[in-house]
Order: structure tokens, then C-alpha cells, then sequence
């Protein structure tokens, strides 16, 4: 069949509309209304804190920080660091590979129900490949857990 000009247009408006309308049930970092829950926001891997984010290291590198931003909407944890942090990684096929246990460094930028999360981690214990990382926490209250739902890659090369 072949298609005229108003249905291929309209096909392409349909695909733009229901996008739209997914996208605007999600809030990405945004803790209002219904998102106000303990959440990791912006995962990333840098080469040092404060750093603009990388995804390719090489073995010889040395740290891989690995950083994200804890929120916490629990009055009680306001300006406290999470009872534990922990990131666990996998190789592309899911298998897993190593766990670390990370920190919080402080208080960031947003405001007291914000952490810091980072660990640095020699680039080296991994060799080379390709894995995924992500964060678990446990708030200060010991009575939640949180991961980062999704896995984040990053790339470790040989020199």
C-alpha cells in the first residue's frame, strides 16, 4: 500500500504525541508531588570529584570515582549521611563482578536532604572491558533501601 503525504505526517504525530505523553508522567530528579521519595539521582563515573563526566578509562588510570546524589525526603535524615553505601558492578551481560562499599562526602549543593555519593576505585581491578555499575543505600534511619534503577556503563581500557 502505497502511503500518501497525510498519512505518513500524521503516523509521525501520533509517535510524537504518545512520547510526549510518557515523558510527562516521568520526573527525572525532580522529588515533588508523587517523585518526593528517597531516591539516586545523576549516577556518573569522573576521573576525579568535581570532574566532568567520563566513560572510558584506561587500566593505568587509577581512580574511577564513581559518584551519584542521594535524596532523602525524611525530615529525621535531613543533613545525615546514609547508614551504609554500597555499588555493585557487571559485566554487559549482567553477570556480577565485584561489589565496593562507598561513602557520603558531605552535604551537596541542593540542600541538606541532598548526599554526596563517591568511591574511588582503581581502574585497574577491573581489566579491560566493559561493565555496568549502580548504587544501593540504606537510609540513616536503617529502615529504607534504595538502588539506582538503572545500570550505568563505563569502559576500561588497556593502555
Amino acid at each position: 500500500m502505497k502511503r500518501t503525504w497525510w498519512m505518513t505526517q500524521a503516523g509521525c504525530g501520533i509517535v510524537v504525541v504518545v512520547a510526549m505523553a510518557v515523558l510527562a508522567g516521568t520526573a527525572w530528579a525532580d522529588p515533588v508531588g508523587t517523585s518526593n521519595v528517597v531516591q539516586i539521582l545523576n549516577a556518573r563515573t569522573v576521573r576525579s570529584a568535581g570532574a566532568s563526566e567520563q566513560r572510558t578509562f584506561r587500566t593505568t588510570d587509577g581512580n574511577i570515582v564513581f559518584t551519584a546524589t542521594y535524596y532523602d525526603n525524611n525530615a529525621a535524615c535531613s543533613g545525615e549521611a546514609p547508614t551504609f553505601t554500597q555499588i555493585f558492578v557487571f559485566n554487559l551481560e549482567g553477570l556480577f563482578i565485584n561489589q565496593f562499599t562507598a561513602g557520603a562526602t558531605g552535604i551537596a549543593s541542593q540542600g541538606p536532604k541532598y548526599q554526596l555519593l563517591n568511591i574511588g576505585i582503581d581502574a585497574s581491578i577491573f581489566g579491560a572491558g566493559s561493565f555496568k555499575f549502580t548504587f544501593l543505600v540504606r537510609d540513616c534511619t536503617d529502615t529504607k533501601s534504595v538502588i539506582l534503577p538503572e545500570l550505568v556503563t563505563f569502559r576500561v581500557v588497556a593502555p
